[in-house]
């Protein structure tokens, strides 16, 4: 076809390609011009260099819960995992947080005064891509710079800041705990000796060194019990002590937060009911069994599994609260929601124990005067024993996890240092394919300038 038609108007197209023939001297030189400006402009514009460092996020809990598991466990108690809130979002907000960015701003080189005008956000948008492939735990850390050692440091910088803010966090979240248990510590050591030096006397005097068949039975009965609750009398304070430091930080962040709670879940509280019912069950069921039994063994499963559910459960809950909190005050509340489910489970566990304790005390009046008083003071030593040992392992474990790096995420490749010569922008032939076809739609509105001019559209 020679016509095309446009809104009810007709060109002639051999008329219009027959203008392009005439005005070539002209439409050639646009075309040319255009390229070279993009020419010319591909090459003033300033270099930039990419680089990139790529780090994977470890499944692991927050600093503060791990304090706590970690406790639980020097004490032989399974907290089940708690899961993470801490979401790919939120570790990327935390990467762009003022702490991380400030320390690479203040060390680029430029103008101190360009460094103080210069905002953390400004900054990140010029410099920092970061972003996380969806349905993975990888977060990709694009930098650029001016230079290709500028784009390295800054692409690595940041991957290295987060590690040291997570660091300092996690020490922060086990301060409170290990003032907890270095105050205890010193408190069951002197129960310990006193317990100690009480039965000895008492055997001096007596002349008992060692339990008849019946009081060994019901010692080893009530030995159960008794170290259960001392277990969980321990984390209870333990709880008590985190809660309150979390309860400080929150109000600091957001005091409208203390008020929320997760009393009217059904489900969390139907889930703590069974936890703690199931805890009981499983005392008795070590009472008359080993470690090995499967009975044991199937209890066990089953109160991590409920654990875990709960676990979920309050995450849930919490999460749908959070939506709009910083990444910071979200984890911030799912410690407290966590502690506090934590100690209500243990403080109805240890309701529960000991009604079970004191219908097992009522055998001991069955022995005599001396053999009773023998196993008060043995049980005595054996606790406090027992306490001042598990509060040892639970603040040396402490230590050591306060004194490690954060391992909230694991860098998988280095930052990269870029070739000199292949920058990341300009893209010089992008630039100057523009150019080109900017050149040919100024030519192309030209000569339908012309075309009207002669013919009217």
């Amino acid at each position: 076809m020679d016509n095309i038609n446009n809104n009810d108007n007709t060109i002639d197209l051999r008329k219009l390609f027959s203008i392009m023939g005439e005005q070539k001297k002209v439409i050639i030189p646009i075309i040319v011009i255009c390229t070279v400006i993009a020419i010319i402009v591909a090459f003033v514009l300033p270099k930039s260099y990419q680089s990139n460092t790529l780090v994977r996020i470890k499944s692991s809990n927050n600093s503060a819960m791990s304090s706590m598991a970690a406790m639980a466990a020097g004490f032989g108690i399974d907290v089940g995992g708690s899961s993470s809130s801490a979401s790919p979002e939120n570790y990327i907000e935390l990467m762009k947080s003022r702490e991380v960015i400030q320390p690479i701003i203040d060390g680029l080189d430029m103008d101190e005064e360009k460094k103080e005008k210069m905002t953390t956000d400004g900054f990140i948008k010029s410099n920092l891509e970061i972003t996380n492939t969806k349905k993975t735990d990888l977060i990709n850390i694009t930098a650029y710079g001016k230079t290709p050692e500028e784009a390295q440091m800054i692409s690595q910088s940041v991957a290295d800041n987060f590690l040291t803010l997570m660091t300092k966090l996690n020490k922060e979240g086990n301060s409170s705990s290990l003032n907890f248990l270095n105050d205890r510590m010193a408190i069951a050591k002197e129960e310990m000796e006193t317990a100690e030096n009480k039965l000895q006397a008492y055997q001096q005097e007596k002349g008992i060194y060692s339990p008849d068949d019946q009081a060994k039975a019901l010692i080893d009965r009530l030995s159960a019990y008794d170290t259960n609750i001392a277990q969980l009398e321990a984390q209870e304070q333990a709880n008590s002590a985190k809660l309150q430091d979390v309860t400080g930080q929150l109000e600091q962040q957001n005091s409208s937060l203390l008020e929320y709670n997760i009393s009217d879940n059904d489900a969390i509280m139907n889930l703590r009911t069974a936890i703690v019912n199931k805890q009981v069950e499983l005392v008795g069921l070590e009472q008359r069994y080993t470690e090995e039994h499967p009975d044991v063994i199937q209890a066990k499963q089953e109160l991590a599994e409920l654990k875990r559910s709960l676990d979920r459960e309050i995450q849930s809950a919490v999460n749908s609260k959070s939506a709009t909190l910083t990444p910071v005050q979200g984890n911030l509340l799912m410690e407290k929601v966590q502690t506090e489910t934590e100690k209500a489970v243990t403080s109805a566990s240890l309701d529960a124990l000991k009604a079970k304790q004191q219908e097992a005390e009522g055998n001991i009046s069955t022995l005599s005067a001396d053999s009773v008083e023998y196993m008060r003071l043995l049980r005595d030593q054996t606790i406090t024993s027992e306490v001042y040992t598990n509060l040892v392992k639970a603040y040396e474990n402490t230590r050591i996890q306060e004194a490690q790096e954060s391992m909230d995420i694991q860098i998988i490749d280095a930052a990269n240092l870029p070739r000199e010569d292949m920058p990341a922008k300009p893209n010089k032939k992008l630039i100057v394919a523009i150019g080109f076809v900017l050149g040919i739609m100024i030519s192309f509105g030209y000569t339908l300038y012309n075309y009207s001019r002669r013919y009217g559209l």
